[in-house]
């Protein structure tokens, strides 16, 4: 069996639950708080990671495209795509780590807490959990695509 296709629909899994849960955060939770003001108020680190992973996405785009129509560069791209799709994951994992850790020291600090105050802390970490998955979800699509249409 090959790798490409159940890595693509485990990380859909993991962006669907991801960004659903971020979704059901904000409207629960933060109403009138879209994603837009979330990234406004974010952690300074969350940001940073949050515009480098759109940034990389961007870049996947352009060398999924060469890598689909110019054959002899399909290898090359299939690589920088997998290496992508990993460095996408592990930016979005290692975001959703700060954040994790940020919420429990300030949940420490605080004493008990109910989810209600913490919860755009949370829809903040998985806003950047989610983009550093969608990042992979596309690099990984197009990898499966390349590998597909030239036969690797």
């Amino acid at each position: 069996m090959k790798r490409a296709p159940v890595l693509l629909i485990l990380t859909a899994a993991a962006f669907a639950a991801s960004a659903g849960t971020c979704a059901w955060l904000i409207n629960g939770f933060a109403p009138g708080y879209s994603p837009a003001q979330m990234f406004l108020d974010a952690d300074p680190v969350a940001k940073v990671v949050i515009l480098f992973v759109q940034t990389l996405t961007f870049g996947v785009l352009v060398f999924g495209v060469i890598g689909l129509f110019a054959r002899g560069a399909a290898g090359a791209m299939r690589l920088l795509l997998a290496l992508a799709a990993a460095l996408s994951t592990a930016l979005g994992l290692l975001a959703g780590l700060y954040g994790w850790m940020n919420i429990q020291m300030a949940t420490r600090n605080t004493g008990v807490t109910s989810l209600e105050v913490v919860a755009p802390s949370w829809a903040e970490t998985l806003l950047a959990l989610s983009v550093g998955l969608f990042g992979a979800l596309v690099a990984l699509g197009l990898h499966a695509l390349i590998g597909r249409r030239h036969r690797m």
